[in-house]
């Protein structure tokens, strides 16, 4: 008994780390993107930020979604960006920004 407790508490701690870890790297890409967005809108106020989600691309790279409320000149804009990396190679990054 004692050993099928072991197992099952390596593997809730493994997946508990990917997690963690998952959860880091998507902090890491909005800090980023809020960087971007708060230097392509100086002065302009952030009211929201949303994370979209990452979706895998080819050659091992994965596409990070963000989505930014500004207020640009007293009207609404909504601002999305998109940061592609490798996460074997996250000093490459490529960054888009798209106002809708």
């Amino acid at each position: 008994m004692k050993k099928w407790t072991v197992i099952f508490s390596l593997v809730f701690f493994l997946l508990g780390s990917q997690q963690t870890f998952a959860q880091q790297d998507y902090e890491k890409y909005g800090r980023i993107a809020t960087a971007v967005v708060k230097e392509d809108y100086t002065g302009e106020k952030l009211a929201d930020y949303k994370y979209n989600g990452r979706k895998s691309l080819a050659e091992g790279q994965v596409q990070d979604t963000f989505t930014f409320d500004v207020v640009k000149d007293g009207k609404d804009v909504t601002v999305k960006v998109n940061i592609i990396h490798n996460p074997k190679k996250p000093a490459d990054l490529t960054i888009s920004v798209n106002e809708l």
